[in-house]
């Protein structure tokens, strides 16, 4: 929030400074703010629209330029006020409307961005951003029938982008067509082959087929290229304790919590992997960190309990 107020600030004190130089049109501003724009200077950019909207409030364009600037700069609320002149002044101006939808969908205001987007579509059907933030907005909104329909006429629309792909994945793996969702992921992994998500999300969809093997090879991928994921430890650790690699599990749930000493999960499938390997006091030391953020669960009471006997039985002489 403090960014976006100073933002806010600079924005206004370069669009004073401009003000104050005089001798300029609205035009020269605007053309010089298009100059900033394609330069991706947006906060001068801003400066420079804004300069040129004083000298002359009926340019659309300025006040749509300028929005996008804003949501660059993730300035929401003020770019939202922008395309909303900008709409007023020309309602033909579909980017307008676009550019609205994407940044309610990224304000989290789904209902509002699938309605704003629709209306885009509406108005030019072939602009293909319009599908896939509305399918975006659908998969946001759990409604994934739609969100794969939308993101689907969105690829055959030429919007191949890693995102596109990736998300529709996500829907399909939710919709239970696994092939498809797959198909998907090795389209995405092929445009971004850095990306950890995508290996991660492949190896959810082998654990559901308990295809631990294949799970662990992608965990082990995703690791590689995101060693500072909990997430990707604490799962390759289940699919090797699924396959009887305790040892190896152990050590993977080891690290998930150094990484996040509050990984639930974590902690208990390393308690119960310490148990199967007869390790009763680590396990004992883990059921009782669990009590600590679940005391009302007897569940671990009984297996705590469970470790002290066994631990006892171990040590008698």
């Amino acid at each position: 929030m403090k960014i976006i107020i100073f933002l806010f600030t600079l924005v206004s004190f370069y669009t004073n400074n401009l003000l104050a130089q005089g001798e300029k049109s609205a035009t020269d501003y605007y053309n010089k703010a298009v100059e900033y724009f394609n330069a991706k200077n947006y906060e001068l950019a801003m400066a420079s629209y804004s300069a040129s909207i004083n000298l002359d409030n009926n340019n659309a364009k300025a006040f749509l330029n300028r929005g996008y600037c804003a949501l660059q700069t993730k300035q929401f609320e003020n770019a939202i006020n922008d395309f909303d002149e900008s709409i007023k002044l020309d309602a033909s101006l579909s980017k307008a409307y676009l550019n609205k939808g994407y940044t309610l969908l990224l304000m989290g205001d789904y209902g509002k961005a699938i309605s704003v987007l629709t209306e885009t579509i509406l108005k030019d059907p072939s602009l293909g951003k319009a599908f896939v933030h509305r399918g975006t907005a659908y998969m946001k909104s759990n409604n994934h029938e739609m969100a794969i329909k939308d993101l689907t006429i969105a690829v055959s629309m030429g919007e191949h982008s890693y995102a596109t792909f990736f998300n529709r994945a996500i829907c399909k793996s939710k919709t239970d067509d696994i092939q498809g969702a797959l198909a998907d992921l090795n389209a995405a992994s092929d445009l971004k082959p850095e990306q950890a998500a995508t290996s991660l999300e492949k190896s959810k969809i082998y654990l559901t087929l308990n295809q631990w093997n294949e799970a662990i090879s992608e965990l082990s991928q995703a690791i590689r290229k995101n060693p500072s994921d909990a997430d990707l430890y604490y799962y390759r650790g289940y699919a090797k304790l699924m396959i009887e690699d305790a040892n190896a599990a152990l050590n993977d749930f080891n690290i998930c919590l150094q990484i996040d000493p509050n990984h639930n999960a974590g902690l208990k499938n390393k308690a119960l992997t310490s148990f199967k390997l007869r390790k009763y006091d680590e396990a004992s030391i883990d059921y009782t960190n669990l009590i600590k953020t679940d005391s009302k669960n007897a569940e671990l009471y009984v297996l705590r309990g469970t470790c002290h006997l066994e631990s006892k039985t171990m040590t008698k002489p």
